[in-house]
C-alpha cells in the first residue's frame, strides 16, 4: 500500500495559523496530496485515480472567521472539516479516522454526517454549484455553517474543535478552490428555521 509519505506526493507547506484580526485571502496548501491520484492545475483539483481520494488543506484554522469556498466542476462528493489530528493514507475516506473527528456535507441529498445519524435538511449540490464552509472560531461555541451559492443552509454545527482543517472527498471528481479567506465578520445569521447540531454528540434524525 502506498503511503502519503511517498516521494510522488506534493510537499505540504509548514503549518500556519490564521491570525486573528487579519482580513483577506489566506495562503493555503494541501496535506499529503498523491499526484498519482490527483491532477493539480493551480487551484483546480481533478481525480485521475481509480480509488477515493481525500484532500486536506492547510492552514489549520484556529482563530477568526474563515470562509473556504469551492466550485463543484464535476460531481464533487463531499466537503467538510476534520480535527487537526486527522492524517489520512492513500484511498482513505475522512471517516476512516473516526466519525467523531469529522463533519461531512454530502452532495446527493444534502445531509451532514458526524456521530450517529446523517441529518437531512441542507440543500443538495451538483456540478456548477459553489459550496462554502464558514468557520467562526471566535464565537462561543465555535460554529461551522454551510453555504450553497451564497445561500446559508439551515443545519449548522456548534462546538467544533479548537483547530480544524477543511477536507474534500473525490472519486472521478473535479473542483476549484475559489476562496480561502479571513472575514471581518461572520456572514451566517442562524435565523429562523436554523438548527444547531452539537459536535461530539450522537446525532438523531427527527422521526
Amino acid at each position: 500500500m502506498h503511503s502519503y509519505k511517498n516521494k510522488k506526493q506534493q510537499e505540504s507547506q509548514p503549518k500556519s495559523i490564521v491570525v486573528q484580526g487579519l482580513v483577506g485571502p489566506i495562503p493555503h496548501s494541501t496535506v499529503g496530496l498523491c499526484l498519482e491520484d490527483i491532477k493539480v492545475d493551480g487551484d483546480t483539483f481533478t481525480s485521475i485515480g481509480d480509488g477515493v481520494s481525500t484532500i486536506l488543506f492547510d492552514p489549520v484554522v484556529k482563530k477568526g472567521v474563515v470562509k473556504f469556498e469551492v466550485l463543484n466542476i464535476k460531481e464533487l462528493e463531499c466537503v467538510g472539516i476534520a480535527d487537526e489530528s486527522v492524517q489520512l493514507n492513500r484511498n482513505e475516506k475522512p471517516e476512516d479516522r473516526g466519525w467523531d473527528k469529522i463533519v461531512m456535507y454530502d452532495y446527493c441529498i444534502g445531509w451532514i454526517g458526524h456521530i450517529g445519524d446523517s441529518i437531512e435538511g441542507n440543500a443538495a449540490f451538483k456540478t456548477g454549484d459553489r459550496v462554502a464552509l464558514e468557520l467562526n472560531m471566535d464565537s462561543i461555541p465555535r460554529t461551522l455553517t454551510f453555504f450553497k451559492n451564497d445561500e446559508e443552509q439551515p443545519l449548522f454545527v456548534s462546538g467544533i474543535p479548537a483547530a480544524v482543517r477543511a477536507h474534500l472527498q473525490m472519486k472521478g471528481d473535479s473542483f476549484q478552490v475559489l476562496k480561502f479567506e479571513s472575514l471581518p465578520n461572520p456572514l451566517a445569521k442562524h435565523g429562523e428555521g436554523s438548527r444547531s447540531l452539537k459536535f461530539g454528540n450522537e446525532w438523531k434524525e427527527d422521526k
